[in-house]
């Protein structure tokens, strides 16, 4: 039992100073190998507000306000399961259901996130989250909100 104690205590330590001893770390190796196939570019968030028509939640979800939205898919998978673009909202409160997993980073606004339990959280610009696939709740879109979005996954 002691000994084992006694590893415990000492060897992160030991460990932390083997790895900074110049003759005792292991060679860093060759890089790994790059990917073979089709050339594959990164795609670029536009640094302004691309043009994009308005639309509105249906008339049934709108609870208050004027919440036209636009929508600018910046990219989106062969499969179609995978997407990432830019959001913006008016301010206004309306019903939401979310389809798939989406992560949001806010750039500007401030929006109240309200799920069905009644359960409520204020984002603002900064801020960064993600919403479940199934989250039933409302948005009150305080100050107007422009959002990064990904989701992923199909709508059933």
């Amino acid at each position: 039992m002691e000994i084992a104690r006694l590893l415990h205590t000492f060897a992160g330590p030991v460990a932390a100073f083997l790895a900074v001893v110049p003759g005792l770390r292991r060679p860093a190796g060759p890089p790994p190998p790059v990917l073979a196939g089709p050339t594959v570019t990164n795609v670029d968030f536009p640094a302004g507000r691309p043009p994009a028509a308005g639309y509105w939640p249906e008339r049934s979800c709108i609870l208050s306000g004027r919440p036209e939205q636009t929508a600018t898919y910046v990219y989106e998978s062969p499969d179609k399961l995978f997407a990432a673009g830019i959001w913006t909202c008016r301010p206004g409160k309306f019903r939401i259901d979310f389809g798939r997993d989406e992560f949001i980073h806010l750039l500007e606004g401030v929006v109240i996130v309200t799920d069905a339990e009644g359960t409520a959280k204020s984002y603002r610009a900064g801020d960064a989250f993600v919403t479940p696939k199934g989250f039933s709740g409302t948005w009150d879109v305080i100050e107007p909100v422009k959002k990064h979005f990904t989701y992923y996954g199909a709508v059933d």
